[in-house]
């Protein structure tokens, strides 16, 4: 639980850190990720060798494609599954496992530990084509280069657009068709989900997450999970409740939540404890009188909607629909 809750907050702290350095102009932002991803498909582009030239703007040859690749942040095995292609090793191995889409996903992998300060003796162990990290790697870049090819990439812009980083990771290792074929499939599954709920148009939704049912956060832009809900062009086009502005927003008391006002509340989470969490807040009168939990509008989800990788938008994006449908 500790393990997951550090990567829960590591996860909302990039959210709120994205928002604060978010100086480029939001067209601007899209059209990078964008011309990177269209480079990514071209039909022309040879299959091996190939040059792939990384957030760092190191240009790495990679003279076949990777077999065994090294993991050391959380969204890479999360791609690589959805393209076929599970990592030799990753870290984090134990709470990735958790989560329901990558459950016997990762079981041949081997763990390294600490997402920001993973072993380089296991990573030495398994003898990587290349090793996958992020710019929260820098300080032991020299080592990793030591044991095999590092190809960097940002987590803020892997975080923000998972079509790009399925774009991009599919380039590294030649799944290119792989991960168009996932992309299409996500889109038609998202319109038909944005058709869906148009009979709901005008009710607002809340995506609320807490792991231990104290503090409270209201996810807003930034957060994959939102955009998916909120965006009426690449989301399902939900109305937000305009209360909360901001990319995240955390009570730091149980009574901040009453300025909650949505119709609908997903209530994000450690799905085990679900009963207990719900035992707790049902004894509450502020929970009580939140306007969606008396029209009986509280859904909950479980914590595997956040990584902001595709497996995870797969997964919002069916608990929402599934929830919302029945009105």
């Amino acid at each position: 639980m500790h393990k997951m809750k550090g990567l829960l907050i590591s996860m909302l702290l990039l959210a709120g850190i994205l928002a604060g350095c978010n100086e480029t102009p939001a067209e601007n932002k899209g059209s990078t990720t964008e011309s990177t991803s269209t480079s990514a498909v071209k039909a022309d582009a040879p299959d091996w060798p190939r040059t792939f030239k990384d957030a760092l703007g190191k240009e790495i040859v990679i003279k076949q494609k990777p077999e065994k690749l090294a993991a050391l942040w959380y969204f890479y095995p999360e791609i690589l599954v959805a393209l076929g292609e599970p990592p030799a090793a990753s870290t984090e191995k134990e709470y990735l496992s958790s989560l329901s889409y990558l459950s016997g996903k990762l079981d041949s992998a081997e763990e390294l530990g600490d997402k920001v300060s993973p072993s380089i003796e296991k990573i030495l162990s398994i003898e990587p084509d290349y090793i996958l990290a992020t710019e929260q790697h820098e300080k032991m870049y020299d080592a990793l280069e030591k044991v095999a090819p590092v190809i960097t990439l940002n987590s803020k812009d892997i975080y923000e657009n998972w079509q790009y980083g399925l774009r991009t990771v599919a380039e590294i290792i030649g799944k290119e068709d792989e991960a168009e074929k996932v992309i299409d499939k996500m889109m038609k599954e998202i319109t038909t989900g944005r058709e869906a709920l148009k009979s709901i148009q005008g009710e607002s939704v809340a995506l609320i997450l807490s792991w231990d049912g104290k503090t409270f956060n209201v996810l807003g832009e930034g957060n994959p999970v939102y955009a998916l809900a909120i965006d009426k062009e690449k989301g399902l086009g939900l109305t937000p409740d305009d209360t909360f502005k901001g990319t995240n927003n955390k009570f730091t008391t149980f009574e901040g939540i009453s300025t909650v006002q949505a119709d609908h509340i997903f209530l994000i989470g450690d799905i085990t404890k679900k009963e207990i969490l719900m035992n707790d807040l049902k004894q509450s009168k502020v929970w009580n009188n939140l306007n969606a939990v008396k029209k009986g509008n509280v859904y909950l989800m479980d914590s595997s909607a956040i990584t902001g990788g595709p497996l995870a938008i797969e997964y919002a994006l069916q608990n929402i629909t599934n929830a919302l449908r029945k009105f």
